[in-house]
Parts: C-alpha cells; sequence; structure tokens
C-alpha cells in the first residue's frame, strides 16, 4: 500500500499543476486589467499662409521704387547741372557732348518715374514744369532776343512751363538726335541753358525731398504718409487704398504711352509733336515708361534691389494672374521697342505702331479690371 501510495503522489500533483495552470491561461474575463493610454491629442491644422503683408509691400514700394527713382533722379540732375555749367565756362565740342550725355542720363530716371505721376508730382504740378511738350520755339526765339535777364528766377517766375523743364533743355542741346555744334550755340543760348537747368535740377530735388522729409503737402513727408496708410495721419483710408493708387499710376501711363505718346503722332503724322524728338530719344522713353509700370509691380528700380512687391502679393492670391500682368508688360516692352528708331521719321510704320498700341491697351485693360478687382477683393 505504501508503494501505491507513493505512485500516485506524483500523479495527483501534475494532474493539480495542469489545472492551476490552465486556470492562469483563462480568457481573464474576471481578471482587473491597465487600460491603454489614449492617443495624443491631434496637432492644430496650420493656419493658412497669409502671403507678402501689403505693408511691406507699401513700404518696399516708397523706399526701393519711388524714392531710389527720385534719388537717381536727384544724382543726374546735379550731373546735367555740372556739365551745362562747364560747358558754358568752356563752349568747346567736346564739354557739349557730355551735357548732352548727361541729359540722357537724367531722362532715363524721370522717364521711369512716370509710373507714378501722383502726391508731390501733381500736388506742384511738377509734371508739366519738368515735361511739358512740344516746346514753344516760337515763343523761346522770342525771348533769346529779348533783353530779358536769363536767370533761374526769370525762369522760374516769367515763363510758362513749355519753357522749362526737360525739352528746352534739349533743344539748346541737340539737333537731329545729336548733340549740336558747339559753335552754333549762341551766348543767350548758353545763359538760357544754364537757367532753365538750374530749375530742372530745383524741380529734381524737390520731388525727392517732398517723398523723404515734412513738406508743403506733408507734415510727415509723403513718403511716411503713403507708409502710414489705413492710420491717422494719412490721406489714404486704407492699405488697399494706397494700393490703388499705385496701381491707377500704372494705368495712366500705360495709357498715355499707347494712346498719347506714340497714337497721336502716328495718327496725325505729324513729327512735331513726338515728345524727345530733338534728341531721337523717344522710344527710349517710351520703353523706360514701361519699365517704370514694371517696377511698381515687381518692386524696386531696375538699376537696385527689388524687395516685396505687389507682384509678390498677386502671386500669392492669383498666380495665373501674376503670371499675365507680367508677360502682357513684357510683351508690351518688346513691342515698343520693336518700333523702328527713330519713331519721329518711322511715323508710318504701321504694324509696328499698332502693335505697341494694342499692347499697351491689352495691359492696361488688364491692370483696371482684373488687378483693381483682387486688390478691392481682399479688403472685403
Amino acid at each position: 500500500m505504501n508503494r501505491l501510495h507513493r505512485g500516485l503522489r506524483p500523479v495527483a500533483a501534475l494532474i493539480l499543476a495542469a489545472a492551476l495552470s490552465a486556470a492562469a491561461c483563462g480568457d481573464g474575463s474576471d481578471a482587473p486589467t491597465t487600460p491603454a493610454p489614449a492617443p495624443p491629442p491631434a496637432a492644430p491644422a496650420p493656419a493658412p499662409d497669409p502671403g507678402p503683408d501689403l505693408g511691406d509691400v507699401i513700404n518696399d514700394y516708397v523706399d526701393l521704387t519711388v524714392i531710389a527713382t527720385y534719388a537717381d533722379l536727384s544724382m543726374q540732375a546735379d550731373d546735367l547741372m555740372e556739365a551745362v555749367e562747364h560747358f558754358a565756362e568752356h563752349p568747346v565740342q567736346d564739354d557739349l557732348n557730355e551735357a548732352a550725355d548727361a541729359w540722357v542720363a537724367t531722362r532715363e530716371p524721370w522717364e521711369s518715374s512716370e509710373g507714378f505721376l501722383f502726391g508731390p508730382v501733381a500736388f506742384l504740378s511738377l509734371d508739366p514744369s519738368l515735361d511739358s511738350w512740344p516746346l514753344d520755339r516760337a515763343q523761346l526765339d522770342q525771348v533769346l532776343a529779348s533783353d530779358f535777364e536769363l536767370t533761374a528766377d526769370f525762369i522760374r517766375d516769367g515763363t510758362g512751363a513749355t519753357l522749362r523743364g526737360f525739352h528746352t533743355v534739349e533743344y539748346l542741346l541737340f539737333r537731329d538726335g545729336e548733340p549740336r555744334d558747339a559753335a552754333d550755340v549762341t551766348a543767350r543760348e548758353i545763359e538760357y541753358l544754364v537757367a532753365v537747368t538750374e530749375v530742372l535740377y530745383e524741380d529734381a530735388s524737390l520731388l525727392h525731398d517732398e517723398w523723404t522729409m515734412p513738406g508743403e503737402f506733408s507734415l510727415q513727408g509723403y513718403g511716411d504718409e503713403f507708409k502710414s496708410a489705413g492710420q491717422p495721419g494719412s490721406r489714404y483710408r486704407s492699405q488697399q487704398e494706397a494700393i490703388l493708387e499705385l496701381i491707377e499710376g500704372m494705368i495712366v501711363i500705360v495709357d498715355e504711352v499707347g494712346n498719347g505718346k506714340i497714337a497721336d503722332p502716328h495718327t496725325e503724322m505729324d513729327p512735331a509733336i513726338v515728345e524727345s524728338w530733338f534728341s531721337w530719344n523717344s522710344l527710349t522713353d517710351f520703353s523706360n515708361n514701361v519699365r517704370s509700370v514694371q517696377n511698381a509691380y515687381l518692386g524696386g528700380y531696375h538699376k537696385g534691389e527689388r524687395g516685396v512687391s505687389l507682384a509678390s502679393w498677386v502671386e500669392h492670391h492669383d498666380a495665373a494672374l501674376d503670371m499675365r500682368i507680367q508677360s502682357e508688360m513684357d510683351g508690351a516692352l518688346s513691342a515698343v521697342m520693336a518700333i523702328p528708331e527713330p519713331f519721329r521719321n518711322n511715323l508710318d510704320a504701321h504694324a509696328e505702331i499698332d502693335a505697341a498700341i494694342s499692347a499697351l491697351n491689352t495691359l492696361m485693360e488688364t491692370l483696371n479690371s482684373d488687378l483693381k478687382e483682387l486688390v478691392r477683393a481682399s479688403a472685403s
């Protein structure tokens, strides 16, 4: 019995162990469980990119486009004044040639500023003072033949816009697209040239000063007032209103180039009403007018850095429109440059002239409708 009992104990132990093991490996429905950790909260969706800030567009437009262009104009006008004075002291051909070159160099920033003929240039009537045309040659001849003292004060106070500015200086320096023969320039013409160039320099410098420091029409400087659009003290009630002023400046010069500067002489077949025809600088003028529109849109001045631009703002909101505007600007510039030179001798180049007018009108329509509409919609 003892042998049998000893033989059964191991079997009973194994059965008990198996039962305990089966209980431990059951479905555990009655056993306490540890809850699974909660998933981490979802990350918030990123805020939509608002794109370039209109305030930054306005700031860089003022500093890198308007003021940069006017700074170059003032500097070039100073160089022109110096060259004219040098010619007056030494009336030889080389010095007259240098004065003529300085006139062309000064003409570039002026024509490149015509995309923003608002603000001080309008308030102070500096556009007609600097750039009225055609020149009244008959009246100029009378003045030159008179006994008037030909001083800057006389130009400033005693003559009209058609006897001052760029085109009076041009007439005294150029004939048929070339600098005049220095031996043909009379003493009275030299006196008038010095006086009228001095007034031109003053007007150019005044433009720069009105945008950069307190002046007659803005207690904070017109540039700072434009930058503060939408704030107390600015005549612009919102940033969108300032941008619309910028766009209107572009539209005005595109219209003037296509439907005035090019179309009028072409329609009337009259070279006497062609701008800058003494120097044959007309098509360069028109091209720089289109570049002034590109500068206003792309930001900056084509001689300097670009900065934050209206183009970058438009690209963010309507990339297709931005591409179309830039393409139309390039097309308008190319079409103007395709007109045969000199313009005054090719007023019958119908195909090229018609193509330029059409390209400019296409651009004008896009700026006046689609671009303005996009800016207005951003304010709602």
